[in-house]
């Protein structure tokens, strides 16, 4: 008992200095920015919209963390419940698909969903399953310029199988253990970070929430060719 004590302290220790490491960052960026415009050095009005609009992407990326911190400690805590409910991802997966286009035009790529099956229901809760494809979906983006990604839906010996696979930048061998962890940022071919930084939880995310819903979740990668993720829950046949 008193070892499994000491193991979570250190863990929430370790928790709380990856917190404030992450978000030390923004926040000088952001305090440096501002008081450079209050004690008056900032005179060029096009150099003052560039601060600001840097102000107001940081304070963006702040916010997108703390709410996945929120998120990902509810879950780690076991304080989230899902409602499990016939959920048909066909519909489901096509309607993110569409909704993320436009991002994905501002990238010149191009999103194909791939239909092979009329349905595939599984039990689980509708929310949660969209905001697990949504976020790869939007990973996958993220990782791919001038290409295509593909979502596709199946079922196969009594699972339904979500495919989101990405002609993008890829994943180095040594980074593909270590991308569902907290914080982790995979970087691209020339070892700099993806252009759009994410918070560094999204996966570790998606990887409980998939769980949560009696799923597994695998990827391959090879780097500079793309990334497939493979998400598989026990499919769901109403008798």
């Amino acid at each position: 008992m008193h070892a499994e004590s000491r193991r979570m302290e250190e863990e929430k220790a370790q928790l709380f200095a990856e917190i404030s490491h992450e978000l030390r960052t923004p926040l000088t960026a952001v305090q440096g920015f501002v008081e450079a415009i209050r004690d008056g050095m900032v005179q060029d009005e096009a150099l003052l919209k560039r601060y600001l609009d840097t102000i107001y992407t940081q304070t963006i990326h702040i916010t997108r963390l703390v709410d996945d911190i929120l998120a990902l400690t509810r879950l780690e805590s076991g304080d989230v419940t899902v409602e499990k409910l016939p959920v048909d991802l066909v519909p489901l997966a096509r309607d993110v698909v569409i909704s993320m286009e436009a991002m994905a035009d501002s990238k010149n790529t191009s999103i194909l969903f791939e239909k092979k099956t009329e349905n595939a229901v599984v039990l689980g809760d509708v929310d949660r399953m969209e905001q697990i494809i949504r976020n790869l979906l939007k990973n996958a983006v993220r990782a791919t310029e001038n290409g295509t990604v593909k979502v596709g839906v199946g079922v196969r010996q009594g699972e339904v199988v979500l495919i989101i696979e990405d002609d993008g930048i890829g994943i180095a061998p040594e980074d593909l253990p270590h991308i569902w962890d907290r914080f982790y940022q995979v970087k691209n071919q020339r070892g700099g970070y993806l252009q759009e930084k994410g918070s560094g939880l999204g996966l570790a995310i998606v990887k409980k929430l998939v769980q949560l819903q009696d799923g597994s979740i695998d990827v391959t990668s090879k780097l500079g060719e793309g990334t497939t993720f493979y998400i598989k829950f026990p499919s769901y046949n109403p008798k």
